[in-house]
């Protein structure tokens, strides 16, 4: 690097670092997605703002078309450059709120459906197994006393999803449409809502591609209970919940919320792009294990939490009445502990 003149003729000062271009844009990413979580938790960014830096991803396109322009000049970088904050600015906002205000807008439209007609059905075993596949809609899961299941909604011809469930399953699947395809982006948003009996103990697996999905479990008796959000929002509710022997969620560009069960469990939470918000029951032993985590946030120091390496535990685990052992990884995601406006 030359500074200017000095005496009688040109003197060159050359600094011993040097910024390599290759991980040029991958700083400016990080920083910047790093930045957005802390301006929200700082209070300088409000959650409207952060929802409209999705409507920034034009600027990937125009990056582009600089770094095409400018490839053969010394100034070809600034089209990666412009990509990289982009896309550091949407990651910020995904870390910071999830993509509950995204996912609603990625597919069909909410207009222009038709009911469908309500099914139901009776579990004539002890154990049951719960199946729900949908793309691209709404569902809301509760339960009632009883041994019968029952699901109504609305799609895009009143036909309804299928169904292949029998004396000990429940199992439903939207449709595809008439391309062979699953209706992504195109008709309208189907709407479930799904009652599951309290009698019998109940495997679910849920899985949610594009949508929102609203579980409330009060007084259900559980297996493993399977969640799969991809590009979506959801909020499970197991605090009232009679039992559970397991919990496995996968979230893929999602938000959550989850409160967890007020008796002891383990099992997994796994967040790829996505933000978590984690309510646990008062008095209630915690060990939150963060392990294999790529760009991760989590707050589990300011609520008491112990570190020891990648295990968050409460003081006096061993002894507590209720103890949830939990995984936490997240992979460009964040982790929120008894959020002050709660996990609904």
């Amino acid at each position: 690097m030359t500074f200017g003149r000095c005496g009688h003729g040109p003197v060159e000062y050359r600094l011993g670092m040097q910024v390599r271009r290759g991980f040029l844009g991958w700083g400016v990413f990080l920083i910047l997605a790093g930045a957005v979580p802390l301006g929200v938790r700082a209070g300088y960014l409000e959650s409207d703002q952060i929802g409209r830096l999705w409507t920034l991803w034009p600027l990937i396109l125009i990056g582009i078309g600089v770094g095409l322009i400018l490839s053969h000049t010394r100034f070809g970088f600034l089209g990666g450059l412009i990509v990289a904050a982009t896309l550091g600015l949407m990651a910020g906002g995904l870390l910071a709120s999830g993509i509950s205000t995204f996912s609603g807008g990625v597919c069909g439209q909410a207009t222009g459906t038709t009911t469908f007609p309500s099914r139901q059905g009776t579990f004539s075993t002890a154990a049951a197994t719960v199946d729900l596949e949908l793309d691209c809609g709404n569902v809301t899961v509760s339960v009632a006393p009883g041994e019968t299941w029952r699901y109504d909604g609305e799609d895009a011809n009143g036909v309804g999803p299928e169904d292949s469930s029998t004396s000990s399953t429940l199992k439903v699947r939207s449709r595809d449409d008439a391309d062979g395809g699953p209706s992504w982006f195109l008709g309208a948003r189907e709407t479930w809502k799904v009652t599951l009996p309290a009698t019998p103990h109940l495997e679910i697996d849920l899985q949610l591609n594009a949508g929102q999905a609203t579980v409330d479990l009060a007084g259900a008796t559980l297996g493993t209970i399977k969640l799969e959000l991809n590009a979506g929002a959801a909020t499970v509710d197991l605090g009232s919940a009679a039992s559970i022997d397991g919990i496995q969620f996968q979230l893929n560009a999602g938000s959550l919320g989850l409160t967890m069960p007020n008796t002891s469990v383990t099992g997994s939470v796994e967040a790829n792009a996505g933000a978590v918000r984690l309510c646990a029951p008062p008095g209630a032993g915690l060990r939150l294990r963060t392990g294999d985590s790529l760009i991760a946030s989590y707050d589990y120091a300011g609520h008491g939490l112990v570190q020891n390496g990648t295990i968050w535990t409460t003081p006096g685990y061993a002894s507590a009445s209720v103890q949830i052992d939990l995984r936490t990884a997240a992979n460009a995601g964040s982790f929120t502990l008894d959020p002050e406006d709660g996990c609904d």
